[in-house]
């Protein structure tokens, strides 16, 4: 209950609704990983599943995109060169 009111504060608020999704993305995508992490101690298993595949691209692609957005906040990119 809490959880969903703070959505729909965070939504009328300032706060984009796609921001709310890849926090929702990223977090699903974070405890799929800290199981994958578990799971990975149980004997007899030698593979991932299609779904412990996905989590970790989606972690991976999020963590991507996060240092991209933040390389254009501390005004890294667009590299600007002055002609001479």
């Amino acid at each position: 209950m809490q959880l969903s009111t703070f959505a729909f504060q965070a939504a009328a608020g300032s706060a984009g609704m796609s921001e709310i999704l890849w926090g929702a993305v990223f977090g699903f995508a974070s405890l799929n990983i800290l199981g994958l992490l578990a799971r990975r101690f149980e004997p007899g298993r030698s593979r991932m599943t299609l779904g412990e595949m996905l989590a970790i691209a989606v972690a991976v692609i999020s963590i991507v995109m996060l240092g991209w957005e933040l390389l254009f906040l501390f005004h890294v990119l667009p590299i600007q060169l002055n002609p001479r």
